[in-house]
């Protein structure tokens, strides 16, 4: 007669562990019943401060406007919001939203602070021989170094702006694009746009 040995290992949900944060033995298992991920203790580190052993899914998110709109420029060289509302993808999205402070932006929902590789574009005019640009902005903070400029001619040509940035993004931050019109205050016809932030794994 043979007979089969089942182990229940320790579990919690991701808030509960968090709040308790106890220290697990050397080797020992503990489980988030809400996530499906664990971590293994190595008998001196708090359950807050362990990775996780295995992550499972990525947290990422992706926002697109493919609509044309106005976007209204208050000064030349400054970089804003586009004032435009995008469209949150919800068939890929993982822990992230719809920006709530900029509807062009996405928000990191998943808890925890968490690097992102985050990437944005836009297509645009404003006229004959105008210089747009595009940053990414962290919580309405312009990031300097995500910057990208194009010219969009004398023909009025659509000037197509691309960036991106590695950023750190607390829980419910938001990663914004954010535009200028680098000559002057004349509005940019705004023609299709997206942003896209994907977790990097340390």
């Amino acid at each position: 007669m043979s007979s089969t040995a089942r182990i229940r290992l320790r579990r919690d949900t991701e808030a509960d562990w968090t709040a308790a944060n106890p220290t697990l033995l050397d080797g020992e298992m503990g489980i988030e019943t809400d996530t499906r991920r664990f971590k293994v203790g190595d008998g001196s580190t708090a359950w807050t401060s362990l990775n996780y052993f295995i992550e499972g899914v990525l947290v990422r998110g992706q926002a697109s406007r493919q609509t044309s709109g106005t976007i209204t420029i208050a000064s030349s060289n400054t970089y804003q919001s586009t004032g435009l509302t995008a469209t949150f993808d919800t068939a890929t999205d993982h822990q992230m939203t719809l920006g709530t402070t900029d509807e062009f932006a996405i928000r990191n929902t998943s808890g925890v602070s968490k690097l992102f590789l985050v990437q944005a574009s836009m297509d645009a005019t404003a006229g004959n021989n105008q210089t747009l640009g595009i940053k990414l902005a962290l919580n309405g903070t312009a990031i300097d170094q995500s910057e990208c400029r194009a010219f969009t001619g004398s023909g009025d040509q659509v000037a197509k702006l691309f960036c991106s940035w590695m950023v750190q993004m607390p829980n419910n931050a938001e990663v914004a694009l954010f535009v200028a019109n680098i000559n002057n205050s004349d509005n940019i016809a705004f023609q299709r746009g997206r942003i896209i932030a994907t977790e990097v794994k340390a």
